[in-house]
């Protein structure tokens, strides 16, 4: 279930994961968007909550699990080997990628074309986060220190000072139907709504309806 606290401009969370159904995150985005015109939907590959509890699970109201897909056991897939190795946040932004796109484009097909303005259809605004999951404190980074020793004293013998440290990146896009400038002040990326034009029959029906309106 959602937050019952959370504010309705509050943001809602979906954590994208390796074995989620994208349909089940596109559904539930779809009707998410459609009911809160308010709150924002946001979308990471951050890990689960827990320790410092920085990352608020997200759940839908169908009793689905945080990522709001059903569990469902890991299944091996064709392109495995790329991504062997790989933190499961670093893993996952290419279907948080796609689902994102997904969510856009069907959001535009859901729009009414009797809302529309200068015959075209607005669609979501965009802001796409990039970051560590170390240094923003999900995690504590594992040092072992034989291992510690051993890489700076081969920095140190190939004549490098600082000890190269290994970054976890994640990714977190919020999509939202208004413009939420504080987040490019935080540092996100903005990306304008996708613009779906009316067809001229559309057009014409439109134009139609609205001179009726004005006649009565």
């Amino acid at each position: 279930m959602e937050n019952a606290e959370a504010g309705p401009s509050t943001a809602h969370e979906i954590r994208i994961t390796t074995h989620g159904k994208m349909t089940n995150w596109v559904t539930y985005a779809l009707e998410h968007l459609k009911k809160y015109e308010e709150r924002p939907l946001v979308l990471h590959t951050l890990p689960a909550a827990q320790g410092k509890g920085k990352c608020p699970e997200a759940q839908a109201d169908t009793g689905t699990e945080a990522d709001g897909a059903p569990p469902a056991a890991p299944k091996p897939k064709p392109n495995a080997k790329k991504t062997e190795g790989l933190h499961p946040s670093m893993a996952t932004i290419p279907r948080l990628v796609s689902v994102v796109e997904i969510i856009k484009r069907e959001y535009l097909k859901t729009l009414d074309p009797g809302l529309a303005e200068r015959g075209s259809l607005s669609g979501l605004h965009q802001y796409n986060e990039i970051g560590d999951i170390v240094e923003a404190g999900y995690v504590e980074r594992e040092v072992d220190a034989e291992e510690e020793r051993l890489e700076s004293l081969a920095q140190a013998l190939q004549g490098r000072n600082h000890v190269r440290q290994k970054k976890i990146a994640f990714m977190r896009v919020t999509l939202s139907r208004k413009a939420i400038p504080e987040l490019v002040g935080r540092g996100a990326t903005y990306q304008e709504p996708s613009i779906r034009k009316l067809s001229r029959s559309a057009r014409a029906r439109l134009k139609k309806k609205q001179r009726k309106g004005e006649d009565k």
